[in-house]
């Protein structure tokens, strides 16, 4: 009867251990999430950006949150009543494409440039089209354009070139 027992049991681990390989093996291999997290800077006349980020998951990507430094005198915009910050990067084409933008005007007052320096913002969206055929090298070439206005009024531009400065996928 022990023998019958044991035989029984041996035959039931066995069995559960050859559907348990059958099953884990059979498993898609890309359900498995990787997460790619790329930190751009990037340095100007006027303007330096750092810890931008590009977050890209299984089914989204989040770019923004970077920190802005203003190196002129802060009074000379401590009025200011607008600016736009327009991220662009290269497409799976060639070609620049806005993939990120963040604008604010004021009429009667300041729009706070100064205090909206250490947050760019940002934007999480799934997948757009292409979006999967890009690489390394369309996030490399990151550009901020930054507009803005003086305490008179005066329309300046600067355009910055990031560069990825620390890469990790989890």
């Amino acid at each position: 009867m022990k023998k019958t027992i044991v035989l029984l049991l041996g035959i039931i681990v066995i069995s559960n251990g050859i559907w348990s390989y059958i099953y884990f093996s059979s498993v898609d291999k890309s359900s498995n999430i990787e997460v790619q997290v790329h930190t751009l800077n990037g340095k100007g006349e006027m303007w330096d950006i750092t810890d931008y980020k590009i977050i890209i998951s299984a089914n989204s990507i989040l770019r923004g949150h970077g920190n802005l430094t203003y190196k002129g005198d802060p009074t000379d915009i401590e009025n200011s009543t607008y600016y736009k910050l327009e991220f662009k990067e290269i497409n799976p084409f060639g070609e620049y494409e806005t993939v990120y933008a963040n604008e604010a005007s004021s009429k009667g007052g300041p729009v706070s440039i100064l205090i909206n320096l250490n947050d760019t913002g940002s934007i999480k969206s799934e997948y757009s089209y292409d979006e999967l055929k890009k690489d390394r090298q369309n996030y490399q070439s990151t550009t901020l354009t930054i507009t803005w206005n003086d305490n008179e009024g005066e329309l300046h531009s600067e355009a910055i070139n990031l560069s990825i400065d620390n890469d990790m996928t989890i």
